[in-house]
C-alpha cells in the first residue's frame, strides 16, 4: 500500500465543532488505552456513501488531505473558512448503522448521534490549523471556478488541493 498522500485531490467536509474538539479526546483515549491503538482513528458517520466511493476510487488506497469547515461554531467569520485537517484513510459499511469498530474511534460527542449513518469515514492525524484556510481557496473537483467566500458546505465533497491565500 501506498503511504505517500495523494495530490490529485482533497477532501471538504463540513463538522460539527463539538464533534472535531472530542475527537481529539478519542485520539487520547486511544493512545492510553492497554495496548495503545496506534495509529489512533477516528470516525465519522454519513450518508454521502457516494462521494467516500469515489474518493476511495480515485485515490487507490494512498491517504487523502480532508479538510473540515467547523459546523455549529461558537463564532463564524463573515467570510467562511477551514479551520481543522486530517488525514483520511477510508471508509467502512455501517452495521444496522451503527460504526463496526472499536467504539473508541468515535468521538463522545457522536453517542447521540442519530444511528442511520450508511458508512463511517475514517480519518488520522486530526488537528487544528494555526491559520485558518478560507474556503475560497477550494475549489470543487473538475470545476473551473474556485468556491465562493461565502460558501457553506452541506456535505462532503471532492475539491482540488487547496490554493495558498
Amino acid at each position: 500500500m501506498d503511504t505517500s498522500t495523494t495530490r490529485a485531490f482533497a477532501i471538504l467536509a463540513p463538522v460539527p465543532e463539538n464533534h472535531l474538539i472530542t475527537g481529539l479526546d478519542a485520539i487520547a483515549q486511544q493512545l492510553d488505552a492497554t495496548p495503545p491503538q496506534t495509529p489512533p482513528v477516528v470516525a465519522y458517520g454519513s450518508d454521502a456513501f457516494e462521494v467516500f466511493g469515489k474518493a476511495d476510487q480515485l485515490r487507490q488506497q494512498a491517504p487523502v488531505e480532508i479538510y473540515f469547515y467547523a459546523s455549529h461554531a461558537k463564532e463564524q467569520p463573515l467570510n467562511h473558512q477551514v479551520t481543522w485537517r486530517a488525514t483520511y484513510i477510508g471508509h467502512v459499511h455501517s452495521r444496522r448503522g451503527r460504526y463496526p469498530g472499536s467504539a473508541l474511534h468515535r468521538p463522545v460527542s457522536t453517542q447521540n448521534d442519530a444511528p442511520t449513518w450508511a458508512i463511517f469515514w475514517r480519518i488520522q492525524d486530526l488537528e487544528k490549523l494555526d491559520t485558518p484556510i478560507p474556503i475560497a481557496n477550494f475549489r470543487a473537483l473538475e470545476k473551473k471556478t474556485n468556491l465562493t467566500a461565502r460558501f457553506i458546505p452541506e456535505g462532503p465533497m471532492l475539491v482540488a488541493l487547496p490554493v495558498k491565500a
